[in-house]
């Protein structure tokens, strides 16, 4: 145990720049007695907590070993100054605690730490398996926000009562995760029995379905539920940090924060071990559907059909800008992306060729600030499903009519086309700008060549999804 004191830098003072842009931020920064000058140091954000409460009981954890020396950043919502004399100076929570998005997660590990650690000469470690945040209500939201989107800065994370629910978009991010291929985060999450139920949900039941959704997304999770206590109960109580801490660095000298795994759908289409990896092959080419009426093809607003011997004709319109099109395995079906609908479209191949029957197949989840909200591409593979090209990356919709799972690219860049490649057509491309990735796919390209029933699932497949719910 070491006799010398922490170091606490009080009423330190951040404006944001390029995020969270004029907002002024006060902050602590407390270095534990134990830091040794010039070592690296793990990062603690810790939202909305008071340091001299709080630093002295994560001194004594320390002291234990139950976790690593770090900086301690405390830091509340920021103000927004007005612009015109006489304006009221505005309190910017909602914007960065209560919304689904990354703004206040970048502003976080771009700008402020390095500011804290520069305030209080501190060398600060770069792996994200050091750096944990906790929040409680829209904090825990708040840093939800920070593991998903700075996944490469934050990966692990303790949720007090966390608001995932509709104010600022905090329903979507557990939807989004049960589909989503798993993130290395390890999650530790507090609830009580006795939560606010407001206009925009109930925290209690949001906490329930957030757990259910790190289960079944396969997440290194902990829940801990306090009957009859309340919003963020015991989120600083000694007892309850000292189990946090144990959880959320455990074994972390020797193993780094990973996911168990991910959810039925995802396994079935990706080799184990698969990842993105960024190449320089040239993006493979697709060609135009074909049947035995012509080649189809598409302008923007229209599709049409060039027959041999005939004049090229318009089989369907009123679309808003078409961006791919693709036939079903059994090729009575034509599927259509078009980037400014939400919806993947698929119309019937008639007897002369002509397309009708308009059906939405599936809308596309949307990226939190999307600029795009269609597909910008879409393949398909030897069983019918859907590979739609959006800027959550790549989501995969059954030929049932549902989207069922998301392949996001390194860095959540947005897709721009999708193709299967390689000697087996069994690789998965993805573009996005100049930026090409590939990986390997326990399915394969769909062969034009032949005529095959759809073979994705539907609701189920094969796997009971019934579960107890309530205590038996």
């Amino acid at each position: 145990m070491s006799n010398r004191a922490g170091r606490t830098f009080e009423s330190l003072e951040c404006v944001g720049n390029v995020f969270e842009a004029g907002t002024r931020f006060l902050y602590t920064v407390h270095i534990p007695r134990q830091a040794m000058a010039g070592e690296e140091l793990a990062v603690y954000v810790l939202l909305e907590y008071e340091s001299k409460t709080i630093s002295p009981i994560l001194e004594g954890f320390i002291d234990e070993g139950i976790m690593p020396a770090g900086m301690f950043l405390f830091v509340n919502p920021g103000s927004l100054r007005a612009t015109v004399e006489g304006g009221t100076e505005r309190g910017m929570r909602a914007e960065e605690f209560d919304q689904y998005g990354r703004e206040f997660s970048d502003f976080l590990a771009d700008e402020l730490i390095p500011a804290a650690a520069k305030a209080a000469g501190a060398k600060v470690s770069g792996s994200p398996d050091m750096h944990l945040i906790t929040g409680g209500s829209s904090g825990g939201m708040c840093a939800w926000n920070a593991a998903w989107f700075r996944n490469d800065y934050f990966r692990r994370v303790f949720l007090s009562s966390p608001t995932f629910s509709a104010m600022r978009g905090g329903e979507e991010p557990m939807v989004l995760l049960r589909k989503t291929e798993s993130r290395p985060i390890r999650i530790y999450m507090t609830v009580g029995t006795t939560e606010p139920d407001y206009y925009f949900g109930s925290s209690f039941y949001a906490a329930c379905n957030a757990w259910k959704a790190f289960q079944f997304a396969k997440y290194d999770a902990r829940f801990e539920l306090f009957p009859n206590e309340g919003h963020c109960c015991h989120r600083s109580d000694p007892a309850l940090l000292r189990r946090v801490m144990q959880f959320l660095w455990s074994n972390w000298k020797t193993e780094p924060v990973r996911a168990l795994g991910n959810q039925i759908r995802i396994n079935q289409i990706l080799e184990q071990g698969s990842a993105w990896e960024e190449t320089l092959d040239e993006f493979p080419s697709q060609a135009l559907p074909q049947n035995e009426h012509g080649v189809y093809s598409f302008d923007g607003t229209r599709i049409y059909l060039s027959s041999r011997g005939k004049k090229k004709r318009a089989v369907a319109g009123g679309f808003g800008d078409v961006s791919g099109i693709a036939l079903s395995s059994d090729r009575w079906r034509m599927y259509i992306a078009d980037r400014k609908r939400r919806f993947v479209y698929a119309m019937s191949v008639m007897p002369d060729g002509s397309l009708g029957q308009l059906y939405k197949l599936a809308p596309l989840h949307l990226a939190h600030d999307c600029r795009t909200i269609g597909a910008s591409d879409l393949c398909l593979d030897a069983r019918d499903r859907v590979y739609a090209a959006s800027e959550l990356g790549i989501q995969g919709i059954i030929s049932f009519g549902v989207t069922d799972l998301i392949l996001p690219l390194p860095g959540d860049v947005p897709a721009d086309q999708v193709a299967f490649g390689g000697p087996g057509k069994n690789v998965l491309y993805a573009a996005s700008g100049k930026r090409i990735f590939k990986r390997e796919m326990r399915v394969c390209a769909q062969d034009p060549s032949i005529q095959s029933p759809p073979a994705t699932p539907g609701y189920g497949d094969g796997f009971d999804y019934s579960i107890p719910h309530l205590p038996q």
